[in-house]
């Protein structure tokens, strides 16, 4: 496709695994599916088609830019060497827990964030500042996202904290648990940190890593 004006100034690296920039962007753009088909004139089940491609590490790389761009998004390939922190990088963390919650697994997407927090905390010198601030997609369940936010964030010296690292108060008390014995243990350890977010858990949950 040719130059889009509106294109964003800000550019995204990918890799070729699971990644969600297209659902991403899709809602920064305030777009629905159908309004995102129309633009790239393809059907509502090609962009689901897509949407899943990516989140299952599968898609054309040109297709993935054919649709940013769609969007006034840019795709922007680098590679930079392994290291054995990269899976807990907000970015890869981002990918597996919508991968977790795509698969209705909320039981291991706990572990996988409260893991991810307990290394970056014991890391977080170790994790350069860009790698902290870049964070394209964002997890599909509005309450998951409050949670990673508030948790990967608060691992962080707040000296560190990326700008993404902000949680906003749900409208109304979640119980990340759907265990009974495990809810009413929330009532009364959850800290108040999550409290002033509407996030109820119990404390000991948080410390399974």
């Amino acid at each position: 496709m040719g130059a889009n004006p509106c294109v964003r100034n800000s550019s995204y690296s990918y890799n070729q695994r699971m990644s969600d920039l297209i659902r991403s962007a899709r809602r920064r753009a305030g777009l629905t599916g159908t309004e995102l088909a129309d633009r790239l004139g393809v059907s509502v089940a090609a962009v689901s088609q897509m949407e899943r491609s990516e989140r299952d590490g599968r898609i054309q790389i040109h297709t993935l830019e054919r649709a940013l761009d769609a969007m006034g998004e840019r795709l922007q390939l680098a590679a930079k060497p392994q290291s054995p922190l990269d899976a807990y990088a907000p970015e890869s963390v981002t990918r597996e827990l919508n991968k977790a919650l795509d698969s209705r697994d909320t039981a291991f997407a706990l572990r996988l964030l409260t893991r991810a927090a307990s290394v970056v905390r014991e890391n977080a010198q170790s994790f350069e500042q860009a790698e902290l601030e870049y964070r394209p997609s964002e997890l599909a369940d509005r309450r998951w996202e409050q949670l990673f936010r508030a948790l990967y964030g608060d691992a962080l010296p707040a000296e560190r904290r990326p700008t993404w690292a902000l949680p906003e108060r749900l409208d109304r008390r979640w119980y990340v648990s759907q265990f009974e014995p495990l809810r009413e243990r929330a009532k009364e350890s959850t800290p108040q940190r999550l409290r002033e977010l509407n996030i109820f858990i119990d404390e000991r949950s948080l410390t399974r890593a």
